[in-house]
């Protein structure tokens, strides 16, 4: 027998929240990947940097081989979590939407760096970790996110106009302020 329930605005509204909370939670649980991705890839930016300009020693950019075992790590990680999550929600599709669109952007601008450079592409990387972070901040009402998003896009855009030295010193800014700095702030219900 099928039960014909009418929803009000306040049971659709506390559905909406609950909804975010389980996100906010999920989000909270998995912050290792902000962290994984976030310290390796300001290791990385420090490392070419020193490596480059400081020490400069040859092929200061071989630091960034290590990216494809986070990626590595990185499903793991998820395949072993996916065993234990029984409901997907919207809202996780959304965020799983916001950061695989950005993978799939990186790998394509990997791919085009023979044709425009890193000088082109270290400053698109740091638009889609701000793009991607400010998404996720306004879809979960998170202001380290949002706050993270919109310097890493200032970096972006401020990279455009430096060399690449000074790229790498702006890529570790938009780093810190994209995945480090909020993945701290991270609680059970961010605000």
């Amino acid at each position: 027998m099928e039960v014909n329930k009418k929803w009000d605005e306040a049971e659709s509204i506390q559905l909406i929240r609950s909804m975010l909370e389980t996100t906010r939670s999920r989000m909270y649980n998995h912050r290792f990947l902000y962290f994984l991705w976030g310290y390796l890839t300001l290791a990385c930016a420090v490392a070419h940097y020193i490596l480059g300009y400081v020490v400069v020693v040859g092929q200061p950019y071989l630091v960034w081989l290590c990216m494809p075992l986070a990626a590595i790590v990185h499903m793991v990680y998820l395949t072993r979590e996916r065993k234990t999550q029984t409901v997907k929600t919207y809202a996780d599709r959304v965020m799983a939407g916001i950061w695989g669109g950005m993978s799939i952007a990186i790998i394509a601008l990997l791919a085009g760096v023979p044709k425009v450079g890193w000088e082109v592409v270290y400053p698109v990387f740091m638009l889609l970790y701000g793009v991607a972070a400010y998404s996720s901040g306004m879809a979960l009402r998170y202001k380290f996110l949002i706050w993270g998003g919109i310097v890493s896009i200032g970096c972006g855009i401020w990279a455009f106009y430096k060399p690449f030295p000074v790229q790498l010193l702006l890529l570790q800014v938009a780093i810190i302020a994209s995945f480090i700095v909020p993945a701290h702030f991270m609680t059970h219900k961010p605000q």
